[in-house]
């Protein structure tokens, strides 16, 4: 009897062991799904939209697509574009010499782009960057509204170094970013001739713009 019930406890013993085995599997497939998951979001790559209101480089409206590895990787590129309106602004000064003898009006901006972050600072939330733009852009320039067939044209290259930060309430998808620094411009420089004054392109100009970002 005793042979015979120590033989049943190593069938039941060994029942056990295989049931604890066998409701392991699930719990470690589970964790490696998860760890896979977790490596293929790492992975996989983000889309930065940045849209930004009127801007010291003359323009009403811009935006900037960019790629990146993920959504916190440092690097991104993408392009950008931009345009803008009639007007005598700080833009239009800023761009130009002599605007006070006429309007001008940025017809269309259009480049390339890209950002390195210099750091991750406050947990992600807020991160200086470095960008550079390069892209060509066409002006249009006329003497008052009454004579709208009084124009000149003058396109140009232009290049941009960019100081910035974003900032990411939580390091999260929705954010802020600045920036500043010089613009260069170069090919086509010459003096836009209207009825009531000269306007210059200027060759080295200040750029500083707000925009809302999105990380998708």
């Amino acid at each position: 009897m005793r042979v015979e019930s120590k033989r049943s406890m190593r069938w039941v013993k060994a029942a056990v062991a295989v049931g604890v085995s066998l409701l392991s599997v699930p719990a470690l497939a589970q964790d490696v799904g998860r760890s896979s998951t977790g490596q293929e979001q790492q992975r996989r790559g983000a889309f930065l939209l940045e849209l930004q209101p009127p801007a010291l480089d003359g323009s009403l409206y811009g935006v900037r697509a960019e790629v990146a590895a993920s959504k916190d990787a440092r690097l991104a590129f993408g392009l950008m574009g931009r345009a803008g309106g009639w007007n005598r602004s700080l833009g239009a000064k800023a761009r130009f010499t002599g605007v006070q003898g006429g309007d001008v009006k940025l017809n269309f901006g259009v480049g390339v782009d890209g950002r390195y972050t210099l750091a991750f600072l406050a947990d992600g939330t807020v991160r200086p960057f470095l960008g550079m733009a390069v892209g060509y852009e066409e002006f249009i320039a006329r003497a008052t509204v009454a004579s709208p067939d009084t124009k000149e044209y003058t396109t140009t290259a232009f290049l941009e170094p960019t100081l910035g930060v974003m900032w990411r309430p939580g390091s999260g998808r929705v954010g802020l970013s600045a920036r500043a620094g010089p613009g260069f411009t170069f090919t086509d420089v010459r003096t836009l001739q209207v009825s009531t004054g000269n306007l210059g392109l200027r060759t080295v100009y200040p750029t500083a713009s707000l925009g809302l970002l999105v990380v998708l």
